[in-house]
């Protein structure tokens, strides 16, 4: 039973069953009825089909960039349901404020790493955590943002092992694109954050917010009929529930979308590109909508912002700047 859990097996099982039973078709093997064979291979194709296309949502980030290069990084690799995750961290002797970095999908330490200095110049603590399949991280069987989120939520309670939170003085996250809707879940508990510390704020730079969007892109471009996609979406939730049996399939995809999703504790910036040509304006907007009902909240359409590299602007850390000397406990 444990093999028919593999996302490949089952479609190959499905081929292999459809295989057979049209070489009875043809041979008229056991059951001298072609239309029973004929309607068994029918049958059996259409499973291989949606095995495929509910395979192709858990698709793997692909070619890894490589991590941040540089002797003032220090990397440390925490081991979890034999998953490893890989940070990179750059702490002061002193105390000082801690800013954790998630990247975004197919990125690395090193995609962030020009807005973690800009941090670091400024006398802060910085720590940027690989997703699982990215960079130095090892990966998952079937990538999904719940199973990279447990992860990461996992490391970060163990960060005080690496970082005294008495060297702490605030804490912050920063999440790009998917490590933007990482950390909007992260930051909407307060048991994520290391023992001895508490979120002062939340900055998500074109953050993902509704990965509903994100399913229905996926579908789109595998060209599911219409009439296939509920049946497509109960095969899809039957994969997701098997990894995460909390998961209530009668909630619907809303749950992975903001405000179910989570909504960050603290006050939170959301630093947009007015122009995003990866996830459009939705995700933005809904960020809009949602959370200012319940935190204090900040958001920029930045027009000369990209959604994928952009790694300085000066508009982006103009804002920042002045965002960040609204907080009394900061010294800029």
């Amino acid at each position: 039973m444990a093999l028919l859990q593999s996302k490949w097996l089952r479609m190959f099982a499905w081929i292999l069953l459809m295989v057979t039973s049209f070489v009875f078709v043809i041979t008229g093997t056991f059951f001298d009825s072609k239309l029973l064979w004929l309607s068994l291979s029918v049958i059996c194709l259409f499973n291989a089909y949606l095995e495929y296309t509910v395979s192709a949502l858990f698709i793997s980030p692909g070619k890894r960039k490589k991590s941040i290069d540089s002797k003032k990084w220090n990397s440390h690799y925490f081991q979890h349901d034999s998953i490893t995750t890989h940070m990179q961290i750059n702490q002061k002797s002193e105390p000082a404020p801690l800013v954790v970095f998630i990247h975004g999908w197919r990125g690395s330490s090193a995609s962030v790493f020009e807005r973690a200095e800009w941090f670091v110049k400024n006398g802060w603590h910085a720590v940027i955590f690989e997703l699982p399949g990215h960079g130095k991280s090892t990966s998952l069987y079937r990538w999904n943002a719940i199973t990279a989120s447990r992860h990461i939520q996992r490391h970060l309670q163990n960060l005080d092992g690496i970082l005294d939170s008495e060297r702490v003085t605030d804490f912050f996250f920063y999440g790009h694109s998917m490590g933007g809707y990482i950390s909007t879940r992260l930051s909407s508990k307060k048991g994520n954050i290391p023992n001895g510390m508490s979120l002062t704020g939340v900055i998500l730079e074109s953050p993902l917010l509704l990965y509903s969007n994100i399913l229905n892109e996926i579908v789109d471009h595998l060209k599911i009929p219409t009439v296939l996609r509920p049946l497509h979406l109960r095969r899809v939730f039957r994969d997701v529930t098997s990894m995460h049996p909390d998961i209530q399939i009668d909630d619907g995809l809303k749950q992975f979308d903001v405000p179910s999703w989570g909504v960050p504790l603290a006050p939170t910036l959301v630093l947009q590109s007015m122009n995003d040509t990866r996830l459009g304006r939705d995700h933005y907007d809904a960020a809009v909508k949602e959370f200012p009902k319940s935190i204090p909240f900040e958001h920029h359409l930045i027009e000369s912002l990209s959604h994928t590299g952009a790694r300085t602007n000066e508009e982006r850390e103009e804002i920042l700047l002045n965002w960040l000397k609204e907080f009394d406990s900061l010294q800029f």
